[in-house]
């Protein structure tokens, strides 16, 4: 018996607008996942500079009381 034929489609057109919203789409996966693997244990710069504060500020109370 003859074996069918394999199927191949190829487009007549590309649309530009649907590869960026892919291209978008993985990026923000790939961004989520290495945000998940962080573990969130890092310290942001604002609130690194208000714990640094916190402590001259109490610092200085212990030091002048």
């Amino acid at each position: 018996m003859r074996k069918p034929r394999p199927f191949s489609l190829k487009p007549i057109f590309v649309d530009e607008r649907q590869e960026e919203l892919h291209a978008l789409r993985h990026s923000f996966a790939n961004a989520q996942q290495r945000q998940r693997k962080g573990g969130g244990a890092a310290l942001s710069i604002p609130m690194l500079l208000s714990l640094l504060l916190i402590i001259a500020a109490t610092a200085l109370v212990i030091i002048y009381s």
